[in-house]
């Protein structure tokens, strides 16, 4: 009961977390990390005898190993520990999640994740709608969020709850492959018709955010996973894609600006490619242990001064500069290890429930190498939640 609970709050997270800070309520701004610590309590507290076993985990242990990475980082470096802390607390709180649901959850991790697909899928439809309302209704967006050639064409972005049409891309990107599995295994009418229905709104607020790294990480992802299934729904669904970029305006404008000679000169002028050219420079500078972490391009390096641009807009990049590479090559086992749980539990048991929530969540690491978005608590916890479902050792382990 109390991982279904948990997984409801995850389920629910956006809307939930928009209420109680719409409402200001006392403590609002630490509601999440209380919320993990109560659960963190309790798990350890009637699970304490899995500890051991968590502990040895691939996953635990490359978190362990890139946590103290980044700690010799910081002491290598010797910077303000607030910018350590800020940026750590983004990178290992959310992670708790996967803690909390390996303790708490036996047996069947499969069956638990399908009894909160449904809330999952009916959180994302609301939030997706929502951006699909903002979008249809114009809603006023910073200039900065489309290119110089787009201004005047196009009048907004679907962002709903986050502020930001890249982490409603992130968020729906991860969720929409579940959906879609809910639509194709549903057997009564009804049902099916309510799961497509959700997967129309949500692919909507995801098509309507124009976030053009989404759209090419998600693409890949179902290329991938429809091509494990069916190589011929993989080519239909290529077409198919194809022909939405190129019959929609829209669409289209935002895609072959990705390949404009005036996208490239703003990219370069202080843009996303200049900031990764920095962060190259930044780390030749800093090989084995990076600058630190919370020194470069994330949240915390703006906030204390180490960093004056906007975000790195990469995640993979931003840890690479930050804990060299060695934090880096730990980063990347931490997560490819994660990962790894859920897709190996697919080809072990041939259950599709597990291949689309591999689609989703490889969509998002490699969305990853474009955006900051594990910044985005309703992101991670959805991350570190279906990786830890998939990482539940089963009954006959």
């Amino acid at each position: 009961m109390a991982a279904k609970a948990f997984l409801l709050l995850v389920a629910y997270y956006p809307l939930v977390n928009w209420m109680i800070r719409k409402a200001n309520l006392p403590l609002a701004n630490l509601w999440e990390e209380i919320m993990l610590l109560v659960f963190l309590v309790f798990a350890v507290t009637t699970s304490w005898r899995k500890i051991g076993r968590l502990v040895t985990s691939p996953v635990v242990l490359t978190a362990l190993l890139f946590l103290s990475v980044t700690l010799l980082s910081y002491a290598a470096n010797t910077y303000y520990i607030g910018a350590y802390i800020q940026e750590a607390r983004l990178a290992f709180e959310p992670f708790m999640a996967f803690v909390i649901l390996w303790l708490l959850v036996d047996g069947d991790a499969g069956g638990l994740l399908r009894e909160t697909l449904p809330h999952l899928v009916a959180s994302a439809t609301i939030v997706a709608f929502i951006g699909v309302y903002q979008y249809v209704r114009k809603v006023p967006i910073p200039a900065q969020w489309l290119d110089a050639t787009e201004t005047g064409v196009i009048s907004s972005r679907a962002f709903s709850l986050f502020g930001s049409p890249n982490v409603l891309a992130g968020y729906l990107e991860t969720i929409i492959p579940l959906g879609v599995y809910m639509a194709v295994v549903r057997t009564r009418w009804y049902e099916r018709g309510i799961a497509v229905g959700c997967v129309l709104v949500m692919g909507s607020g995801f098509l309507l955010t124009l976030t053009r790294a989404a759209w090419l990480s998600a693409a890949g992802s179902f290329f991938v996973g429809l091509f494990i299934l069916n190589p011929a729904l993989a080519v239909v669904f290529a077409a198919a894609g194809a022909g939405i970029l190129i019959a929609v305006p829209t669409f289209r404008l935002r895609m072959t600006n990705l390949l404009s000679s005036t996208y490239v000169d703003k990219s370069n002028n202080l843009g996303r490619l200049f900031r990764w050219r920095q962060a190259f420079v930044n780390l030749i500078d800093h090989p084995l242990l990076g600058s630190g972490l919370g020194t470069f391009g994330g949240s915390a390096a703006q906030k204390y001064g180490y960093f004056t641009g906007i975000s790195m807009d990469s995640v993979w990049i931003r840890v690479l500069t930050e804990t060299g590479m060695i934090g880096f090559a730990l980063y990347v086992s931490w997560l490819s290890s994660a990962f790894a749980c859920v897709a190996t539990r697919f080809f072990r048991s041939k259950d599709k429930l597990w291949l689309f929530a591999s689609v989703g969540l490889l969509a998002l690491l490699v969305n990853l190498f474009t955006d900051n978005l594990l910044d985005s608590w309703a992101i991670a916890l959805v991350m570190w939640s279906l990786f830890a479902l998939g990482a539940v050792p089963e009954a006959d382990e």
